[in-house]
């Protein structure tokens, strides 16, 4: 065979096996493999260009934030330094949680729990953050289970998240279950129903968790783009499935 020839085919493989692999619409095999050639360069322009483009661009961004992570930590530090607004002391403990710092994150959000802000959810829902990076599991319970009792209408997808995994890390299995059962039914993403299937098989109700691993599959075909936030969760549910 003609190197050229070779060479088509190789690229031909390559571009069905990046389109099977990141989920994107069957139909695009079609193209690859019927137009050998002009298939492949509408499909790499397409979809394959401007992913590259996204990762290199995050990947830039996360070079210059290991670069400039202290510059930035001590920045916020010394606005603190100079007026200890809330606001202020709110920004320096997310890059403090953004550099591993958690116990210091720990300690801004709770000096920001006083005089009117001292059940304010925002505060409270980042407090709980914080405490569970740091493996305080049942403070982020406790934290959490505040938060609603003063403001049983605040409403927050992350923060019902962060419940079901805290109750789940306590052991606290019932709970956990019936907390990630609510949230696979409007959760935002592909994780927390996930999160309740790998649940539910560890709880012995595979064929339960089988169906949802499955559902997972399906809902990802169905969209464009959910390889750049939900790839992974995309990649449990196939290695569960394939189990």
């Amino acid at each position: 065979m003609h190197i050229y020839g070779i060479l088509i085919i190789l690229i031909q493989v390559a571009c069905a096996v990046h389109c099977v692999k990141t989920g994107r619409p069957y139909w695009w095999l079609f193209v690859i493999l019927f137009f050998p050639l002009v298939g492949s360069i509408v499909y790499g322009i397409v979809e394959v260009l401007p992913d590259m483009r996204h990762h290199g661009r995050r990947a830039a961004r996360k070079l210059a934030k290991t670069i400039d992570r202290d510059h930035d930590l001590k920045r916020h530090a010394d606005r603190v330094a100079i007026s200890g607004t809330v606001e202020n002391k709110l920004n320096l403990a997310e890059e403090c949680l953004s550099t591993g710092r958690t116990d210091e994150a720990i300690e801004i959000y709770q000096s920001c729990l006083t005089g009117i802000h001292r059940d304010d959810p925002k505060i409270l829902l980042g407090l709980a953050n914080a405490c569970f990076q740091a493996g305080k599991h049942a403070e982020t319970r406790d934290t959490l289970d505040a938060l609603i009792k003063n403001h049983p209408d605040f409403k927050s997808a992350e923060g019902h998240l962060l419940y079901a995994r805290s109750l789940q890390e306590l052991k606290e299995t019932d709970k956990a279950l019936e907390e990630y059962r609510v949230l696979a039914g409007y959760y935002p993403g592909l994780e927390a129903k996930c999160r309740y299937a790998l649940m539910l098989k560890a709880a012995g109700r595979l064929d339960e968790a089988r169906e949802l691993f499955d559902d997972i599959i399906r809902n990802a075909r169905s969209f464009r783009g959910f390889y750049k936030t939900e790839k992974q969760w995309v990649d449990v549910a196939r290695q569960e499935m394939s189990e």
